[in-house]
């Protein structure tokens, strides 16, 4: 039996619960939040016999084999920290950290102790866009030439997710000082790690950054200075170039992500909105030159708590586990500086991520 404790005990925290309890032969036996009566109404919902307002607590009194951090941002590094500190392995919400130093910091602890890593890049659940990332590897569209990608989001113009003028879970989200990098952090992250695990690893990044006018500058204790926009141009390693983009004031898109590729033999159009089999289409060989578009049948493939899990029973590393996490926060990063500064600016990775973690799927 893996024995499993959740650290954060909010509305993301309710599917990893679920997602977990789904999974033969693992039990969440604990759970932990700072807010103790929230960890106490998480614990009864969901079955679970221990529950803390400490983690520290949790780690040296319950007998864990991993646990999953649905913390806020900022809590992420020192929650992971400390639960390698006691050689528990560790699953983690995304954006990794709050920086890529502080990313690091999580990184070596964890190789410290040997431990299984995972980051919950959820749109890798998806079959579509892990049949995207084969077809590209196995170089069906040939040299990776030009790539567009989107993640869309509608609830800063229209009450879909209600009047976010009204719910703190919304709020903070538009407010540094409550933790929120903004649209880049909150689902431009999802976009970089979708592009560069089906397209390759990104070398230079070039940024903007864009908060409009919302009619007032402060809501209670939130000041509306997080970023709302993002336009990120990307140069790949493979040679490729590109364009991310990622708002909160698309009009009809409630959350709507999606990526092309295209290369010299054909090109693809992965759309998480659209249903199997449209999700991913593909135009190559003789369809080219009718610019005909075929729906790609893409087979069941594990979740990511399912993927944590495996590991943990293999002893093998997670497809996306705390470097993947580290060079995505050194994307983020960058986009910031490019903001500041202006232009192209060049990804620093340092050694232990150059290579050993590179997910490129160029073909040269």
């Amino acid at each position: 039996m893996i024995r499993i404790g959740i650290i954060g005990t909010g509305g993301m925290a309710h599917s990893h619960a679920v997602r977990f309890g789904k999974i033969r032969g693992c039990r969440v036996t604990a759970c932990c939040d700072i807010v103790f009566s929230r960890a106490e109404e998480f614990a009864r919902k969901h079955g679970i016999p221990a529950v803390y307002n400490d983690a520290e607590k949790m780690f040296s009194e319950e007998q864990l084999d991993c646990v999953s951090i649905v913390t806020s941002d900022r809590a992420h590094a020192p929650v992971a920290i400390a639960a390698a500190h006691y050689g528990i392995h560790i699953m983690c919400e995304k954006p990794l950290a709050t920086s890529f130093p502080e990313a690091m910091r999580m990184v070596k602890a964890a190789q410290k102790r040997k431990l299984i890593t995972a980051v919950n890049f959820s749109y890798r659940n998806s079959p579509a866009t892990q049949k995207a990332a084969q077809l590209v590897k196995e170089g069906v569209l040939g040299r990776i030439l030009h790539v567009e990608g989107s993640y869309l989001q509608s609830w800063l113009v229209s009450k879909i997710w209600g009047d976010w003028k009204t719910k703190p879970s919304l709020l903070w989200r538009l407010s540094t000082r409550h933790g929120s990098a903004g649209t880049l952090g909150d689902i431009g992250v999802h976009l970089y790690d979708l592009a560069s695990f089906v397209v390759g690893d990104f070398a230079e990044i070039s940024c903007t950054l864009k908060t409009f006018d919302k009619g007032t500058r402060q809501i209670g204790e939130y000041i509306l200075d997080a970023n709302d926009s993002m336009i990120a141009t990307v140069k790949f390693s493979c040679g490729a170039i590109g364009t991310l983009h990622a708002s909160r004031w698309a009009t009809g898109h409630t959350n709507s992500i999606s990526l092309r590729v295209f290369g010299d033999k054909g090109g693809l159009d992965l759309n998480l909105d659209r249903p199997a089999p449209e999700t991913l289409r593909i135009c190559a060989g003789r369809d080219k030159d009718k610019s005909t578009w075929r729906p790609v049948r893409c087979p069941a493939v594990p979740d990511m708590y399912q993927r944590f899990i495996n590991a943990l029973r293999t002893g093998t590393k997670c497809q996306a586990n705390f470097e993947t996490g580290a060079k995505v926060q050194a994307y983020l990063d960058t986009s910031f500086e490019s903001e500041k500064k202006g232009g192209f600016i060049k990804i620093k990775l340092r050694e232990v991520l150059n290579g050993k973690n590179s997910e490129c799927s160029c073909v040269e």
